[in-house]
């Protein structure tokens, strides 16, 4: 951290005055933080007003040793759960004085929710609050793994849309694997299938477990189990029509999970353009079939992993130069490695299972892997997911990374050299290879990639001759990026073998 201008608090940064001993908050944003994003606390800050506006100033810990010994003498005591290590607490040297950093790493789904003193906390911007109520009731959302499976009392298979579960029925019964299903009866299909199941908790009886009323069921069963449910798919591609060309929502038509994805998707495969590309013998390359696995993967991974209960909608978008997939509920797996990992963890098996039974989804419902190979297949902006206490968004570009800017503050000589970066071999030019391939001169290419330096949109690798110039990425991207490597190596060979 910079001490020489200290930012504000906020949801990361958390400044206490602490010089000779541990107040009791400290704990509370430990337990904040490790409830929902991770952070820093910083001992020996404080915060004084100067000419009227507070500011943080580097007071210091005047007694280090004993402060330390309290923090590590206590937190076992006071946390239910301990996530730090020797390493997450540092003693930083700034001038004359010193300050004790509290680096707050994520706790695990398992671990989760971490108490100070018995009492949850989550951080609110720059707050430590209570988890209780609302609060509270998402915190254990968000780390179950188990929503749907619970057996649901007073409903029964006259709650469910039986057109559904018949559709359901013929494409599953076209498997090998399921084709004895075909002459059950309703009631014996769903017990297969998971929608009906025992109350192994409750009272032994069978009944629709919860993940089966909101695959199947009729919106109005629904509604009074889920009454913020609220499925929705808007086409809003085109910038000159006012709302949206097309919408497909649970709101205004009685649809449930499978009846919304059918619609859905069958509408979302129009957006794609069919566009083609020749390999080295002549032959087509089916890039528009990449991007619509793609987007069926994004779909599926919104609605089998949405938390249910939340109050948000679980929204799909086509935009202009994008798609955007949004649902309730933070990641169970970690951000950084959704495009890469083969690890699933599934709020939702109930729902889970029934797409995946009709072999709807990749490695049972993540398909990071495939979403980012489309970007890959179609030279488009690599996508990018972000997932907190809050909800999930993934955004899946049908654009290279330059046309990705258009309609924003960025300028034709800009564009021009960002093309360039992008489909160059490694992603990296030095500045002699971006004049030499856009044609502009050393002071034009100068004075755009100062500005698209200071926009974070260019980074600068390496000093001197060495010097070239590279597309920021995230950890995430770039992690996925290494993973396809050998997959694009096979691609760049396959242009040479007969």
């Amino acid at each position: 951290m910079d001490y020489s201008t200290l930012p504000d608090e906020n949801q990361y940064i958390e400044y206490k005055k602490n010089s000779t001993s541990l107040s009791k908050d400290v704990w509370e944003s430990i337990a904040a933080f490790s409830n929902t994003e991770g952070g820093i606390i910083v001992l020996g800050i404080e915060e004084k007003k100067v000419n009227d506006k507070s500011q943080f100033i580097v007071s210091g810990v005047t007694n280090m040793h004993k402060i330390l010994d309290e923090f590590w003498s206590n937190i076992d005591e006071i946390l239910n759960v301990n996530t730090l290590q020797n390493k997450n607490v540092q003693v930083v040297k700034v001038g004359k004085k010193n300050v004790i950093e509290i680096t707050v790493p994520e706790a695990k789904i398992n671990q989760k929710p971490v108490r100070a003193n018995g009492t949850p906390y989550i951080r609110k911007g720059a707050v430590d609050v209570k988890a209780k109520g609302e609060d509270l009731k998402m915190l254990l959302i968000n780390t179950a793994t188990n929503l749907d499976t619970n057996v649901l009392h007073n409903y029964w298979i006259e709650d469910l849309d039986k057109e559904c579960i018949e559709e359901y029925r013929r494409e599953l019964t076209a498997r090998e694997q399921y084709r004895s299903y075909k002459n059950l009866s309703v009631e014996e299909f769903l017990k297969k299938i998971g929608v009906i199941a025992k109350d192994y908790d409750g009272n032994g009886e069978y009944g629709i477990t919860i993940g089966g009323l909101l695959f199947f069921g009729d919106n109005n069963a629904i509604i009074h189990k889920f009454p913020y449910f609220q499925l929705d798919y808007f086409d809003q591609s085109k910038p000159n029509v006012e709302r949206w060309l097309n919408r497909i929502s649970s709101v205004t038509d009685n649809l449930n999970i499978y009846s919304f994805y059918r619609r859905a998707m069958h509408t979302i495969r129009m957006t794609v353009d069919n566009h083609f590309e020749l390999d080295s013998k002549m032959n087509r390359k089916d890039t528009a079939g990449a991007m619509i696995v793609a987007l069926r993967e994004a779909l599926l991974n919104m609605l089998m992993y949405a938390n249910y209960y939340g109050k948000e909608p679980i929204r799909a978008i086509a935009k202009v130069n994008y798609y955007e997939f949004t649902n309730p509920g933070k990641m169970l797996v970690p951000v950084e490695t959704f495009f890469t990992t083969n690890h699933t963890s599934s709020r939702n098996p109930i729902i889970s299972k029934l797409f995946v039974q009709l072999g709807e989804s990749e490695r049972a419902g993540h398909g990071g892997e495939k979403i980012y190979e489309s970007a890959l297949v179609n030279n488009y902006r690599k996508p990018k997911i972000t997932s907190n206490y809050e909800g999930t968004k993934l955004r899946i570009w049908k654009v290279d990374y330059a046309d990705s800017f258009s309609g924003q503050i960025i300028s034709d000589r800009e564009r021009l050299i960002l093309k360039a970066i992008v489909t160059s071999e490694g992603q990296e030019m030095s500045h002699k290879q971006i004049e030499e391939e856009t044609g502009l001169s050393r002071t034009k290419v100068d004075s755009s990639l100062k500005e698209l330096i200071s926009k974070g949109t260019v980074i600068k690798i390496g000093k001197g001759r060495a010097t070239k110039y590279g597309i920021h990425q995230t950890k995430e991207q770039l992690l996925a990026l290494a993973q396809a490597m050998p997959n694009i190596i096979r691609r760049k060979l396959s242009k040479y073998v007969e």
